[in-house]
């Protein structure tokens, strides 16, 4: 499953609030009569003159009035530098100017200066979580909420932090508890859906996704998630329609993309998935999956170049991955490079010694170029590792009748066999081995198992393919080898 999430918005007190940009809201302050300072031996009032400018300031910061604000602001801090208020309120223009260290700065010193206030801390809450200071902005929601337990918007803001950190179990308590107070928002509602749908609550994370678009219908989000239910829930054919309509509102979107490309494979449509995987990784170069299904596909369609273009780009960014040294190993292969092949898959198997996927594949390659020994220790030890692996079964079975050892090949071919059925190539095998040992009547009928799947094997294009990914990385071997 993929795991996408939008920018979290974020929202303060709103007694007397002003917003800043989407689906933010600030703090204004709600006592504006009281100088209250960190000495408690200091509470004095407030002049009458010093209260009509912060409530004008705050008037004008709801008309969105920054400048005009911040003169009179300015004005008030000059005169009453010890007002917790108006420390506060220009902090919050500062922080709409997207100036955050100073406007930290000022909600830090209304709160020295009134330690008690509710306000500066809920904005400093949301200042640390619009910047990415994650850790400190869940300390800051957890406070409010230990103030004010009842606190509407520190209860959503703790639960977006949590959503937005995939702390999914925190996250959902706090969303839920959101709800019952009053609040609903399209970014309620859409981290409520993704915190279900990650604790494995799919039926209820429908229904979120769905009040989601509900509020806020050009959301693509929303439906790139209700593709992946269906995908999932035994509606895959629904599924194509909710990314298309996810991309079409939102062009990068690399994991909708993704998903397109995988229904297009899925329904044999092998090349006109390369256009979505291209868009995917286009779109985000940091996934290594996206490269290993683009060049997977060109490998399927014999474009054997195109592939290695592909995992030569994965290993620029990934220089520390077995796999991207695996496929390109695999990209080799496909051109018949033998010496290249070995090359790459020793460079994987340095870095992961025991990767059962590239020491069938060395086997291969080994055994291709008749280094048979090499080849057998390594699909041996790959059996080993994994008995269900078909091509290492198959390989060794290979290399046992090549070598003349059809009663040590028989078993292994068998146990292939089991493992895929329709693949042409073990019953290939079987027959020769099974020849060999003058057991005619077995080894005619693995002859006749053997042209009916090649002969529909023959019949389907390599466009329609409906290989999985272990055959994807086997080229070589998708025809019986004798």
């Amino acid at each position: 499953m993929h795991v996408n999430r939008k920018p979290q918005s974020f929202i303060s007190l709103v007694t007397t609030a002003v917003l800043l940009g989407p689906g933010f809201v600030l703090t204004l302050g709600s006592d504006l009569n009281v100088i209250q300072t960190s000495d408690p031996s200091v509470k004095q009032s407030t002049s009458a003159r010093t209260v009509s400018q912060l409530r004008e300031a705050a008037s004008l910061l709801q008309q969105n009035k920054l400048d005009e604000a911040e003169r009179l602001l300015r004005g008030v801090v000059s005169s009453a530098p010890r007002n917790a208020d108006a420390h506060n309120l220009l902090g919050i223009i500062l922080d709409q100017r997207k100036q955050f260290k100073d406007a930290e700065l000022e909600y830090r010193l209304a709160l020295r200066l009134n330690p008690q206030a509710i306000s500066p801390l809920a904005n400093l809450g949301v200042l640390l979580a619009r910047i990415g200071r994650a850790p400190e902005a869940i300390n800051v929601f957890e406070s409010v909420l230990k103030k004010a337990p009842d606190h509407h918007e520190a209860t959503l803001n703790l639960g977006l932090q949590y959503a937005a950190t995939s702390d999914f179990a925190r996250a959902l308590p706090l969303l839920e508890r959101a709800l019952v107070l009053g609040i609903d928002s399209y970014e309620l509602r859409y981290n409520l859906g993704l915190s279900l749908f990650n604790l494995k609550r799919i039926p209820e994370a429908k229904s979120a996704f769905e009040s989601a678009l509900a509020l806020f219908a050009n959301a693509a989000e929303p439906y790139y998630y209700l593709g992946l239910i269906a995908w999932t829930s035994g509606q895959p054919e629904q599924a194509p329609d909710l990314w298309d309509r996810a991309v079409s509102l939102r062009e990068k979107f690399p994991e909708a993309h993704f998903m397109l490309g995988e229904a297009l494979r899925k329904y044999r449509r092998t090349r006109a998935s390369i256009e979505f995987y291209k868009r995917a990784l286009d779109q985000d170069p940091t996934k290594f999956a996206y490269y290993a299904r683009l060049g997977g596909v060109y490998i399927l369609l014999g474009q054997a170049e195109d592939a290695e273009g592909v995992f030569r780009r994965a290993l620029v960014r990934f220089p520390k991955l077995p796999e991207a040294y695996y496929f390109a190993g695999v990209a080799a292969r496909a051109r018949s490079d033998y010496a290249s092949a070995t090359t790459e898959f020793r460079r994987a198997l340095a870095l992961e010694p025991g990767n059962v996927n590239v020491l069938a594949q060395l086997g291969f390659v080994l055994l291709e170029s008749n280094r048979v020994t090499e080849a057998e220790t390594l699909l041996q030890k790959a059996v080993a590792i994994s008995g269900r692996h078909f091509y290492a079964n198959y390989d060794l079975g290979r290399l046992l009748v090549r070598s003349r050892r059809y009663e040590e090949a028989l078993p292994v071919l068998q146990r292939a066999a089991s493992l895929k059925p329709n693949n042409p190539g073990v019953h290939y095998q079987l027959f020769m081995a099974l020849s060999r040992l003058k057991r005619k009547d077995e080894a005619d009928r693995e002859l006749i198992t053997f042209k009916q799947l090649e002969e529909a094997r023959k019949s389907t294009s390599q466009d329609d393919a409906n290989l999985d990914d272990e055959d994807a990385q086997n080229p070589s071997t998708l025809s019986p080898s004798p």
